[in-house]
C-alpha cells in the first residue's frame, strides 16, 4: 500500500521551500499525501529553532501529533529541520514517539529516511550532517504549497554574518549560494507553470555570489532573474544592508520585473546596540543607506525588522529607534521581542530586561509604525494600481483579495475589492477607493493590457 504522509510547516516561508522540496522528493519515490494527519501513515513536521518560542510551539506540534499514532493510522512520526539540529541529543529522549530526525541540511533525503524505517531498522533513524555544501539546491522540483499565485525562491542557505543574537550558523551552516543559472531555470519553470510573483529569499540576499568562485554576485542574479520572459514580478527580501552594493540597486531601479520593494532588516538604530549585536553598521551608514536607496528609487517600499529589548538596550537607546520609526522611511515594520536563547554571543550579556518592558516597547513600536503606513495608505486613495489578484478573501467570500507591489505575502497588508469582476492569479487594476492602517480596498477598473512594465510602474 502507498503510504501517506502529512507534511506540516512551521517556522519561516525558507522553512517552507525546504517542505516543498521534501514533498517532491516523496512523490518520486512513490509516497502518497494526505491533508489530514489522521489520515496518514507518515507524519512529518518541519520545525523552526530560532527563537525558545518557536522551540516551544515545535515540541507542542510534535506532542499533540504523536496522539495520531493511537488516535489515527500513523506509524512513522519525523522532526526534520532546524529543531533536530538544535536539540539532537535530547528530543528523543523528550519526546520517544519520534522514529526519527531529519536536519536542515540534508532534507531531500526524507525518502530513503522513511524507507530504512520501513524496512526493519530498529529505534529511532537519525540523519544529521555537519554544514555541506547544500547541494539539495541543484534539485529543483518541488511541489508548491503557498496559494497559486506566488511562490518563494531560495537564493542560497545558512549566513556567515555572526550576529550576537542570532543561531542561525549553527542551525544552517555557512553561507552558500545556489548557481545562477539553477535561480534562472526554477524561476522560468514557475513562470511558464503561470506564477505571477517570484519572491527571492535567503538569510542575507544581498551577499549572494560571496562563496562562489566565479565571482557572480547579487546584481548579476537580478540582472539573469529579470531578463526572463513572461508576466509576473520579482520580489525581493532579507537584502543585509552592508552588503547591498549600488550595483544591486541600479539593478533594481533599472528592472522590467522586479518592484520597487526591499525588505532590509536593520534591526536598531542606536550605534551601541548594533556594535553589540555585530551588526558591524552605524546610524550615520544607515541613514547614508535610507537616503541612497530612495534617491535611486523614489517609490521604493521599504520593510525592516527590529529587535526590542536587546540586553544593553537602554531606555535612551529605545527612544532613538522611536524616534526613528516615526520619521516614516519604512512601508512596513516588523519587530520581534529580544529572545536570550543558550546558543547564541550575546547570551554572555544575560537578559536583564524584563518580557513586560520587551513588549511594552514593541508594542510602542508597532503603534508608531501603524501610524505611517496608515499615512502612507491615506495618501493612495484615488490611485489606480497593478494588483496581483489571489482569490476569495481570507476574511469574507464577499470579497476579493489581492497584493500590490508594495505588499508582501503574509507580513503585510492586503488590498481587498469590493467590486468588479478578477481572474484569480492574474493581475488587474485597482481604484484605491479606502484605506486602514495596514489594508487597502478598491475597485476594478478597466485599463491598458498588463504587460511587464506596466506591472512595476
Amino acid at each position: 500500500m502507498t503510504k501517506r504522509v502529512y507534511m506540516e510547516t512551521l517556522g519561516c516561508a525558507k522553512n517552507r521551500v525546504d517542505s516543498e522540496i521534501m514533498l517532491a522528493a516523496l512523490r518520486a519515490e512513490g509516497y502518497g499525501f494526505s491533508d489530514d494527519p489522521a489520515a496518514a501513515e507518515v507524519i512529518v513536521v518541519n520545525t523552526c529553532a530560532f527563537l525558545t518560542a518557536a522551540t516551544e510551539e515545535g515540541i507542542e506540534r510534535l506532542l499533540a501529533l504523536s496522539d495520531f499514532k493511537t488516535e489515527g493510522v500513523c506509524e512513522k512520526l519525523v522532526c526534520a529541520g532546524c529543531m533536530s539540529e538544535r536539540y539532537r541529543e535530547t528530543l528523543l529522549e523528550e519526546i520517544p514517539e519520534l522514529d526519527g530526525l531529519l536536519g536542515s541540511s540534508n532534507f531531500q533525503d526524507i525518502p530513503r529516511l522513511l524507507d530504512d524505517l520501513y524496512n526493519g531498522h530498529e529505534g529511532p533513524l537519525v540523519r544529521l550532517l555537519d554544514k555541506p555544501h547544500y547541494a539539495h539546491f541543484e534539485k529543483l522540483e518541488r511541489i508548491q504549497t503557498t496559494p497559486a499565485p506566488y511562490v518563494y525562491v531560495k537564493v542560497a542557505e545558512g549566513c556567515s554574518n555572526m550576529c550576537s543574537f542570532c543561531n542561525i550558523p549553527s542551525l544552517r551552516g555557512y553561507f552558500s549560494s545556489r548557481r545562477v543559472e539553477d535561480v534562472v531555470a526554477e524561476v522560468r519553470g514557475h513562470v511558464a507553470r503561470g506564477v505571477r510573483e517570484i519572491n527571492l529569499i535567503s538569510q542575507d540576499t544581498s551577499s549572494y555570489g560571496i562563496d562562489l568562485a566565479d565571482g557572480p554576485n547579487l546584481e548579476t542574479l537580478l540582472r539573469a532573474v529579470d531578463a526572463v520572459e513572461g508576466e509576473f514580478w520579482v520580489r525581493i527580501f532579507y537584502a543585509y544592508p552592508n552588503t547591498f552594493t549600488p550595483g544591486a540597486l541600479d539593478a533594481l531601479a533599472g528592472a522590467t520585473h522586479i518592484v520597487p520593494y526591499l525588505d532590509m532588516p536593520f534591526q536598531h538604530i542606536s550605534d551601541s546596540v548594533l556594535r553589540d549585536m555585530n551588526r558591524r553598521i552605524t546610524e550615520k551608514k544607515i541613514r547614508a543607506k535610507l537616503e541612497e536607496m530612495k534617491a535611486a528609487i523614489p517609490q521604493l517600499a521599504l520593510r525592516t525588522t527590529f529587535i526590542t529589548g536587546f540586553p544593553s538596550e537602554t531606555e535612551a537607546d529605545f527612544e532613538r529607534l522611536l524616534a526613528f520609526v516615526r520619521e516614516g522611511w519604512f512601508d512596513h515594520v516588523g519587530v520581534f521581542s529580544y529572545s536570550h536563547e543558550d546558543n547564541i554571543k550575546s547570551a554572555r550579556f544575560g537578559d536583564p530586561i524584563p518580557n513586560k518592558e520587551k513588549r511594552r516597547r514593541r508594542k510602542a513600536l508597532l503603534e508608531a509604525q501603524q501610524l505611517v503606513t496608515g499615512f502612507n495608505n491615506g495618501r493612495r486613495i484615488g490611485s489606480v494600481l497593478p494588483v496581483l489578484v489571489e482569490g476569495p478573501s481570507e476574511e469574507t467570500p464577499l470579497l476579493l483579495q489581492g497584493r500590490t507591489a508594495f505588499q508582501g505575502p503574509e507580513v503585510d497588508g492586503v488590498t481587498y475589492i469590493n467590486e468588479g469582476q478578477a481572474t484569480a492569479g492574474e493581475f488587474h487594476w485597482v481604484e484605491i477607493t479606502e484605506a486602514h492602517a495596514y489594508d487597502l480596498i478598491g475597485r476594478i477598473v478597466p485599463g491598458p493590457k498588463m504587460n511587464s512594465n506596466l506591472v512595476t510602474s
